[in-house]
């Protein structure tokens, strides 16, 4: 179920997950068309996308966009919304919700919530700078590049690191360093070094190798 697919990159969404039981099926789609319909009469709402269970499972997945942050702060905050989720919480199991905006936390959707920004420069770093530093090697030992321009050579290169970073590298950073960015263990404090050690020493290695390369 989709509704008012009008979606731009420079909006601001979140996604939820309610777990419903099979019984309360109907319940849940008569609920979700209430807030979907609440939602739509706000200002800056883009669209809801409704993706149901696949099969053995019971967790439905909402996706619901607004033209920017503001607006989406302005219906997550309304009493409007607050009212209806306590009416779903009497029809769903439970619910998590993932809030993400344009930038680097769409490299990061899939966590339970926003690493902290410094974690996310740690993490965006050891993903780009190893990509940047393929590109710049594989690009050098392309004679067709060697007549281009220095503009179009950076356009090219940011191109496919923006395509590598967006479908491949980042999604599998995300995952490697998923119990760092978000640590569900108590002693945050020694997670975070260790996160933080491993990360920089990833670097400095990946350093190392590309400088002998070079």
């Amino acid at each position: 179920m989709v509704k008012k697919q009008l979606y731009k990159h420079d909006t601001a969404s979140y996604v939820i997950e309610h777990e419903v039981s099979q019984k309360r099926e109907e319940e849940f789609k008569q609920w979700q068309q209430s807030i979907t319909q609440a939602a739509s009469q706000f200002d800056g709402y883009l669209g809801t996308t409704v993706c149901p269970p696949v099969e053995h499972d019971n967790k439905w997945y909402i996706m619901v966009q607004f033209d920017s942050s503001n607006t989406l702060t302005n219906w997550l905050e309304s009493d409007v919304r607050h009212n209806l989720v306590e009416i779903g919480k009497q029809i769903f199991l439970s619910s998590k919700i993932t809030h993400f905006k344009t930038g680097l936390e769409r490299w990061f959707v899939k966590q339970e919530a926003h690493p902290p920004a410094w974690k996310q420069i740690l993490a965006t770093l050891m993903g780009l700078y190893p990509t940047v530093m393929l590109l710049s090697l594989l690009q050098s030992s392309f004679s067709w590049t060697h007549s281009w321009g220095f503009a179009d050579v950076m356009l090219l290169s940011n191109f496919l690191s923006c395509c590598l970073l967006t479908w491949l590298v980042m999604p599998f950073v995300a995952w490697l360093l998923k119990a760092w960015l978000q640590p569900k263990n108590r002693n945050l404090t020694q997670i975070n070094w260790i996160g933080a050690a491993f990360v920089l020493t990833a670097l400095a290695l990946m350093r190392s190798i590309f400088a002998h390369s070079a």
